[in-house]
């Protein structure tokens, strides 16, 4: 009896699991062997798609045929079975073999006529021609799905999960949380990714599956996806998306900005107190700090280009100037009096807005949601198709996450708002004093705090405040010119632009 071996696969891992497809072809293989007193000597099953090369049994066979030269035959139940691409073809046609197409009732070996191998050739063309054929087909379905605003990707970014009845994409509540936080923390400019990274650690941010902490790339990678926006990529075109967004695109955009601005050079792995935070105000590089003598801090233009003489100026002589900096915008008792009291009735009012606001919402949520509810009940009735149904309610989901991202913010933003303009004033009020006993970590939080660029012209700084620190600082001067006329200055102009 001749010996043989047998190969049989199966295309997805759902039809192994099914049990049906690998069974079915080992029992033909060996009815064939058995009918043609072939002894089978090794059996081997894939349960991968034979589009590409790396078939894990698939190369266990070709070793096989390698490491045993007298093994003549291999049964197989038809040509896609054995291969689907060229490489395999070749691979297999290098062996002295004879291969037997049970279904087909073919056998090819290097004696077959040209017909026989002209024929296996065609049918190895409309196997390959089947999987590109497929793999068009499903491009063009994911194509679709993304147009209409299902994301046809897999696996979903940390703070997603899908649901798992309806498949949709739904906020994680913890993990989104975190990831808001922490773009946050890196649209403040200042923070390095590892700072992020820790925070991550800190705040238990792990994968949900192996319970580990995320990774520092894994932070890097996350900062950088537009999925949190609402929105993904695929294949190149950017597709407004039917989950809901964690982050607006302004915080997405400020977070770029800042990979964008360290791009060049990174972030100083240098402890200098001022370092990255001053622009030359002849040609716009960075002011850079270097050691002299071992010990004496001094800044300078990097002069990239040699445009201008550099001028070297002590960190003493920057830290003084930064003092009266921060002392032009420190506000005066009676200034921070009044726009303490300005806060407090202003956002009373907002408040009220809010809740008048978030009833509009609900309102209008709720009556989508009955829209919603009869354009279903309509199909169901006949009255409209399900492609019809399926574009009003894409068109009713965007507005209902629309809604829902708003009434999600509008729950805390008046709370945060307040909050962010109270640390303002108290910043402000403070400015002067925190500033001369802080040490240089601090000092950078407090100027990072009040302004939002700094240039060096000659040796004088010329800074540009924040919003509402500039505007204390005009209202500051305004209100030094008033002297002692009044007791209780007229601020309405400034205190309003604040709050615009």
């Amino acid at each position: 009896m001749q010996k043989a071996v047998v190969y049989a696969r199966v295309s997805t891992k759902e039809q192994e699991r099914e049990g049906y497809s690998i069974p079915a072809q080992l029992n033909l293989l060996r009815e064939y062997a058995n009918k043609n007193d072939f002894t089978i000597t090794k059996e081997f099953k894939d349960s991968e798609t034979a589009k590409s090369t790396g078939r894990k049994e698939f190369g266990n066979l070709i070793e096989y045929l390698k490491n045993n030269s007298d093994m003549k035959i291999v049964l197989v139940e038809k040509t896609d079975r054995l291969y689907r691409n060229f490489k395999d073809y070749l691979t297999i046609e290098e062996f002295d073999i004879s291969i037997h197409l049970v279904k087909e009732g073919e056998i090819l070996n290097k004696e077959s006529k040209s017909h026989s191998k002209f024929i296996h050739g065609i049918k190895l063309l409309m196997a390959k021609n089947y999987i590109d054929n497929l793999s068009e087909e499903v491009r063009k379905g994911q194509t679709q799905k993304a147009s209409e605003g299902q994301y046809p990707g897999g696996k979903v970014p940390l703070g997603y999960q899908r649901n798992s009845h309806t498949k949709e994409i739904e906020l994680e509540p913890k993990r989104s949380e975190l990831v808001r936080h922490l773009f946050e923390m890196y649209a403040s400019n200042e923070h390095s990714i590892d700072h992020i990274h820790n925070e991550s650690k800190r705040l238990n941010f792990t994968y949900i599956k192996s319970g580990k902490f995320i990774s520092r790339s894994e932070c890097e990678r996350m900062l950088k996806k537009v999925f949190y926006t609402g929105k993904f990529n695929w294949n190149g075109n950017l597709y407004q998306g039917d989950h809901p967004a964690i982050i607006d695109p302004m915080l997405f955009e400020q977070v770029q900005n800042v990979f964008s601005d360290r791009s060049v050079g990174g972030f100083s792995r240098k402890s200098f107190t001022f370092g990255r935070m001053i622009k030359c105000g002849e040609c716009g590089n960075t002011i850079t700090a270097e050691i002299k003598k071992g010990k004496y801090v001094y800044y300078h233009c990097t002069g990239y280009g040699n445009k201008h003489k550099k001028k070297y100026i002590p960190e003493s002589k920057i830290d003084s100037m930064f003092a009266d900096i921060v002392n032009d915008v420190t506000l005066p008792r009676d200034f921070y009096s009044f726009l303490s009291n300005c806060l407090e009735k202003e956002f009373g009012n907002r408040r009220i807005k809010l809740s008048q606001e978030r009833d509009r919402l609900q309102v209008s949520r709720d009556k989508i949601e009955s829209d919603k509810k009869k354009s279903f009940q309509s199909m169901l009735d006949g009255h409209i198709d399900s492609g019809f149904f399926r574009t009003v309610t894409h068109d009713y989901q965007e507005q209902l996450d629309s809604i829902d991202y708003r009434l999600s913010n509008l729950s805390h933003s008046v709370g945060n708002d307040f909050d962010i303009a109270k640390k303002a004033i108290e910043l402000s009020y403070k400015a002067k004093s925190l500033y001369l006993k802080s040490n240089p970590e601090q000092k950078r939080r407090i100027l990072n705090s009040l302004l939002s660029n700094c240039h060096l012209t000659g040796v004088t700084l010329y800074p540009t405040y924040k919003k509402a620190f500039g505007i204390f600082a005009k209202g500051i001067e305004s209100g030094n010119k008033l002297g002692d006329r009044d007791s209780n200055p007229d601020y309405t102009v400034q205190s309003r632009a604040f709050y615009r």
